[in-house]
């Protein structure tokens, strides 16, 4: 898998942005469509072979940006970019793994929300 940025929700100016400040890192913009949600991360990495079937009817309330093909050493330069990129945008951010490459994008975007949601109810906890 090359360097990829799969993005959900996002417009076609802010997926040009990300283009603008990604391209030159050798990554490629790939927005995903809401009829590809019920694939599964590497099928849209092409790092797994694209399946016949594919659930049908999934949704993503939100948007969210998928950083795949990069190595750890890389990824506070890849999030720092994307914060750069697209300033006070709100969206999920995730990196592909071993795990989640077999998950669906809706089941990525709910697992994110899901983490987020509790550190949000953790960090309350501690005030």
């Amino acid at each position: 898998m090359g360097k990829v940025l799969l993005t959900y929700g996002l417009n076609r100016f802010q997926n040009e942005q990300l283009d603008k400040a990604f391209s030159d890192k050798g990554f490629g913009i790939k927005p995903v469509p809401e009829e590809k949600y019920g694939y599964k991360i590497g099928e849209l990495t092409g790092e797994l072979s694209e399946e016949k079937e594919h659930e049908q009817g999934l949704s993503i309330p939100g948007r969210m940006i998928v950083v795949g093909g990069v190595d750890k050493e890389e990824y506070a330069q890849v999030f720092k970019l994307l914060t750069d990129t697209t300033g006070k945008l709100a969206y999920h951010k995730a990196v592909v793994t071993e795990t989640n490459i077999h998950w669906t994008s809706a089941r990525l975007f709910h697992e994110v929300d899901n983490e987020y949601r509790e550190i949000k109810r953790r960090s309350r906890l501690k005030r």
